[in-house]
Parts: C-alpha cells; structure tokens; sequence
C-alpha cells in the first residue's frame, strides 16, 4: 500500500467519524477525529477532553486499569490474584489525579493493533512542538509501538521527550508462508480448511444482511466471550470500513449462505493484523471456527506476502503456529504538563514495568 492509498484510506475513515460521531460506528465510544500530517503521511486524531471512556481504544484507564482487572479472573496464578486486584485499583486510584483521559492519540485507529508506518523520526521533534501547542493541556499518546518495527520511530520519540510504557504482549510473523504454513498445528488448520464444511467467500459487496451477521459474531466472541471493554463496532463501521477499502472481510458460510465465521484484513504497507474476528460461540468446537477464521487471515497474508500481527491473547493457539512474542508499547508525552499531572502518570509506569511486564513473560500472557 503506498503512501498515496493510505492517506485516502485515512481521510476517508476520518471524515466517516467526523461526519456522524463515533458511536454510530463504534457503540462505547466517544471521541473527537482529526487529521494530522507526519511527513508523507497524513493520521488519523483521536481527541478526548477528560470524559470517561468504555473502550480502551482511547482510554489509557480503561487498558491500563479495568481491562487488567477484569482479566485477572483468567490469571493462571490464582493465589496471586487478589494482590494484584488490590494493587492495581491503588494505582488506578492514583492515576485519576493526573486527568489521563483528556489524551491526544496520534495515527489512532480506533482498533486493538495500529499498524506501523514508515514515519520519518527526524521530523519527531518538531511534530512534539507543533502537538504540545495544538493541545497543551492533553496527554499525548501513539499506541502500538513495538521494537521490532518502530525502533527508530520510539528512539526519536523518547529523545523527544516521550516515555514509553509497556501494554500487552503481541504475536508476530514475519514470513508466514516460511514460518506459520509449515507448522504441525497450522497443517492441522488446513486439513480442516480442505475439507470444505464452510464456504470461504473474500466479500467483493456487503450487503445490510451480511454486516449485521459479522457484527454479531464479533460481539459474540469480543463482547460476550471476552470483554464489554473491547470495542462495540456496528454494522456502519463493517460497511463503511469495506466501502473505502480498509478492512477485507473473509467470511466463512454454511450451507445455507448463513456467515458463521470471519476475519477482517486490515493492512498497511507491508503489514497486517485482523482488528475484527468472529465465529458462532453456540456452535460445537468440533467445527474449528475460530482455527478456520485464523487461518483464511493466515492464507491471506502468506499469499499476498504480508507480516502478520496476531495481535494479543490466545498464548499457546498463536505460538503453536509460529508466531513470536514481542512487548507492545504505548508512548507518552506529558512533560508540557504541570508535576501535579505528571507525577501520578510515574507510578504507572513504575508498576507497567516493574509488575506488568515480568509476569506477562513470566506466565507467557
């Protein structure tokens, strides 16, 4: 994807959002967009003004705060559990001090993975300046950092000033077609794919039929299954997304055209993550419609030759298919802020590195 097709891509997405409010694309949330310009290329903005988010998209408490909370009912060490609880709410306690929801998001997706860009590090600086003056009283944030891709991007950015704190553990491929096909779970994959008990369909169209059924997978697995705090897209965003050629959505339907199963593409350059996934929870796992919904995303970023960002979760299911973990990281610019705003922000990142990230690669999280 060229410079010239992602900026399209991303002032249209923008002008969607800015036209009829984030909820009608995304239920629980609420935030302002923009367009901001790094070099060749033009991002989108998120702005939020201190209101209190139901989405980590935009919301630091929500991802750093309440979604770890909520997950420690899975946490493998149980006893260890209520200490954690108890230390997170403190920090979350302390966190409120620092007005962490009024943040400025750069190159915000509004999905769990932003990809990567090229974006050139020695125009950092200045874009530091120009940000801190646009918004001198917000956070300023870019998610989705990892030293594999962003090296030079997150040097730049801490040379500038920013601080950058540890989020969740992502699972990456860089070749697919030489490190996830060859692999005995992903051969496994593909002899269930081969058999043929779904149809696989790439949607050239999406009608109001087939958008409302991906939207109910999706919440199914995302918001039933997992979490109310992952976002709550609608039909209008599948729609839209499709219409302006962000998302490629890789349906699975039974005999009867009913969409059972689903991954939604999403790629930059050279780079792809499925932001979107659903299957029928209330289907027998004998189907394998969560393996079958992987693998078409796997298929479709080995054919087209694309790294392939797993994003989080599912440990064992993605490192048996040749994924590797790599620490995701979040940026932060809050030196223009008074010490009353910035100190609290230091104890998170204190617990983020000292806590959170030992015990993601503890327990392999």
């Amino acid at each position: 994807m060229t410079a010239e097709t992602h900026n399209r891509i991303a002032k249209a997405y923008v002008s969607a959002f800015a036209d009829e409010g984030s909820r009608a694309y995304i239920g629980n949330l609420e935030t302002a967009v923009g367009l901001h310009e790094w070099g060749e290329y033009i991002l989108p903005l998120t702005v939020n003004h201190g209101e209190r988010g139901r989405t980590f998209v935009c919301s630091p408490r929500i991802g750093y705060i309440e979604y770890p909370i909520e997950e420690l009912s899975h946490f493998p060490n149980r006893a260890l559990a209520p200490a954690l609880r108890a230390l997170i709410g403190s920090v979350g306690a302390v966190l409120s001090l620092c007005d962490i929801e009024r943040i400025v998001h750069v190159n915000n997706w509004m999905m769990s993975t932003n990809l990567p860009l090229d974006l050139d590090p020695s125009l950092t600086g200045r874009q530091t300046e120009f940000l801190v003056g646009q918004y001198p009283d917000h956070v300023l944030a870019m998610r989705s950092l990892t030293r594999r891709y962003n090296a030079r991007l997150m040097a730049s950015l801490e040379a500038a000033g920013w601080v950058m704190l540890p989020s969740r553990q992502v699972f990456l491929i860089d070749d697919v077609a030489r490190e996830s096909l060859p692999r005995r779970d992903t051969k496994r994959d593909d002899k269930l794919w081969r058999r043929g008990a779904f149809a696989y369909e790439e949607l050239a169209e999406i009608g109001a039929a087939d958008a409302a059924r991906i939207v109910e997978l999706y919440a199914m697995l995302y918001l039933e299954k997992y979490s109310r705090l992952n976002p709550a897209y609608t039909a209008r965003f599948v729609t839209m997304t499709h219409r302006i050629g962000m998302i490629r959505y890789l349906v699975l339907r039974d005999d009867e055209g009913t969409i059972q199963g689903f991954g939604g593409m999403h790629h930059a350059g050279r780079h792809a993550t499925m932001p979107l996934l659903g299957y029928n929870t209330r289907m027998d796992r004998e189907h394998g419609l969560y393996r079958l919904a992987f693998h078409a995303g796997s298929l479709y970023a080995a054919r087209h030759g694309l790294f392939f960002n797993m994003s989080s979760g599912a440990t064992a299911f993605k490192r048996n298919r040749g994924a590797t973990a790599e620490m995701e990281f979040t940026a932060f610019h809050l030196r223009h802020l008074k010490p009353a705003r910035r100190y609290p922000f230091e104890i998170l990142r204190m617990v983020a590195n000292h806590v959170g990230t030992p015990l993601l690669r503890r327990y392999r999280l």
